[in-house]
């Protein structure tokens, strides 16, 4: 039976800690320090967050030495701050930041812990302000107490830094920031969308909130427009927040929807960004441009991927995943889809949503994943959501976030080459 590596557990809703998205907003913000008002474990656990995408960059080649990193310490919360409350320890925590660090602006960070003790955080931000001199902000979110998660954390960091440190400025036309992370300014969804900016001699100069010093925040409303790269729904409408918040507070308008995914989609994406800008025929224009780059592309990887019978395997809901990118791409590729398998961490809802999105797209088979086998033995290769424990397959393991573009089409197509031409009859899994 087909089986996947990671335990299968229905998913209702997804579930995350939001003290990583406060720190994944200001991680390489120079100037910035953060402060988990927690036990030091809450710590770890995002320090190995950090870890994982450090590996991860240099295994892209995205990693960009000398990077500034925040410091993060915890306020080390213990037994007896649960009963007796935490105050007075975050108080000496953050005179340890600052004597130690001497931050710019220091950031706090609400553990569960310190939300089930109630601790008057936003009070003792304030009188560390007066008393220190600079600003201390508190992230209105507790963990994973208020159900906001990861995203919940980066906004309202994001917001928060908005509030105190914009104004509103003049314009420089020609000029874009890009709200939200995707691995940073050096990795390659964002280098695509620098591309496809050059393409209208936009010029990216800022990536908010994240990459960004202390000194440049109050620069972030001279931009003529921000750009919004989510990847998907969840994270596109918490970053809508945002971008909304910046255009109360500074005037600054944003393009009103997430980065292009797919063909389909980037060709949309730019018609909407020229109607944006006024500049619907240069819009065009530039269309045409990435079509040719797309076909050049694919006239070199059709050979290899031609009829190759494939499987796509789903195991994440909508809010994670939606497939009409990858069906599109394994179109444009000529691979032959043989069907597609839902995995058994979906639940019944889930199932019954992905299968009426799915009839949009194609009218391959689509098989629960107790009746997978059959589907599975014919396939020379499996595009998948979730890592197979069969290692005999080639498996191609989707992007958590979709990828930016035509480069992003052609970087996945790429790699599904690199398992269709693999010697033999060696299987193995390559992340995409």
């Amino acid at each position: 039976m087909v089986k996947s590596k990671r335990p299968l557990v229905a998913i209702k809703n997804g579930c995350s800690c939001s003290m990583p998205g406060v720190w994944r907003a200001v991680a390489h913000s120079r100037g910035a320090a953060v402060i988990f008002h927690s036990p030091r474990a809450c710590g770890h656990v995002t320090r190995d967050m950090g870890l994982s995408g450090h590996y991860r960059a240099v295994a892209r080649r995205e990693f960009v030495p000398r990077q500034y990193r925040a410091p993060l310490i915890t306020s080390n919360l213990a037994e007896e701050h649960a009963i007796f409350g935490g105050t007075e320890q975050l108080q000496n925590c953050i005179e340890h930041v600052v004597g130690q660090y001497h931050p710019a602006y220091i950031v706090i960070a609400n553990s569960c812990v310190a939300g089930v003790i109630g601790d008057d955080v936003q009070t003792v931000a304030q009188a560390a302000e007066k008393k220190w001199k600079l600003p201390v902000l508190s992230v209105p979110c507790c963990g994973f107490l208020d159900g906001g998660e990861y995203h919940a954390g980066f906004y309202y960091t994001g917001r928060e830094l908005v509030q105190r440190f914009m104004t509103r400025q003049p314009r420089r036309e020609g000029t874009v920031t890009l709200l939200g992370d995707r691995g940073g300014p050096n990795s390659f969804d964002v280098q695509e969308m620098k591309r496809l900016l050059q393409c209208f001699n936009l010029q990216v100069r800022f990536q908010f909130p994240g990459y960004v010093s202390a000194e440049e925040l109050g620069q972030i409303p001279s931009s003529a427009m921000n750009l919004l790269m989510g990847g998907r729904p969840e994270s596109y409408s918490w970053l809508r927040k945002l971008a909304v918040d910046m255009e109360a507070k500074t005037n600054v308008p944003f393009l009103d929807r997430d980065h292009p995914a797919g063909w389909q989609d980037t060709r949309l994406w730019l018609r909407q960004l020229g109607e944006f800008l006024d500049r619907e025929a240069e819009a065009l224009l530039v269309e045409r441009e990435q079509e040719q780059r797309l076909n050049r592309q694919l006239c070199q990887l059709r050979p290899v991927l031609r009829n190759v019978r494939t499987v796509l395997c789903i195991g994440r809901s909508l809010l994670h995943f939606q497939p009409g990118w990858v069906l599109e791409m394994l179109e444009l590729s000529g691979t032959a889809l043989e069907g597609i398998i839902l995995l058994s961490g979906l639940t019944d809802t889930q199932r019954q949503e992905m299968r009426q999105v799915l009839k949009q797209y194609t009218d391959r088979p689509v098989v629960e994943q107790q009746a997978g086998d059959e589907l599975l033995e014919q396939a020379e290769l499996v595009v998948t959501t979730h890592e197979l424990e069969d290692d005999s397959r080639r498996q191609l393991f989707l992007p958590i976030l979709p990828p930016v573009g035509v480069g992003g089409i052609t970087a996945v197509l790429r790699k599904c080459v690199r398992l269709a031409t693999r010697c033999g009859q060696r299987g193995g899994i390559v992340y995409g």
